[in-house]
């Protein structure tokens, strides 16, 4: 298991959250990406709230582009099977636009926010 990270995953009546704390790296996001997954996949749960406030450093957009356009995809069920709001600190978000888009060209349902209240209403707005 990696160090560089620590994941909390909390369950909520119609959503997960997993909040993660640590050192922001390709392989420490793979590594909780995976842990969730399974999580969520277990369970039966589709909707994810990730919290990535606390974690520090950042990818290049290299990695950027592995990440979310290689290894998260690549993993069995995460396609189409979980929606996911990412919430990060707001001098964060635009860096991670490319992450989203990338991502949801490879078909995961995924937003990234820096406001929580707006994060939740777009992670459940498909149960309406």
């Amino acid at each position: 298991m990696n160090m560089d990270y620590e994941l909390d995953i909390i369950e909520n009546d119609e959503y997960v959250t997993a909040k993660l704390t640590g050192v922001r790296r390709p392989s420490s996001l793979l590594e909780a990406a995976a842990e969730t997954t399974a999580y969520c996949k277990e369970k039966g749960i589709h909707h994810l709230f990730i919290d990535i406030r606390g974690m520090s450093g950042e990818l290049d957009t290299i990695e950027t582009y592995e990440v979310a356009g290689q290894g998260i995809p690549s993993q069995p069920n995460t396609r189409r099977l979980i929606r996911s709001a990412i919430l990060d600190l707001t001098e964060n978000i635009e860096r991670i636009r490319f992450f989203e888009t990338v991502a949801t060209n490879r078909g995961l349902i995924v937003k990234f926010f820096d406001d929580k209240e707006a994060a939740v209403r777009w992670l459940l707005a498909d149960q309406q």
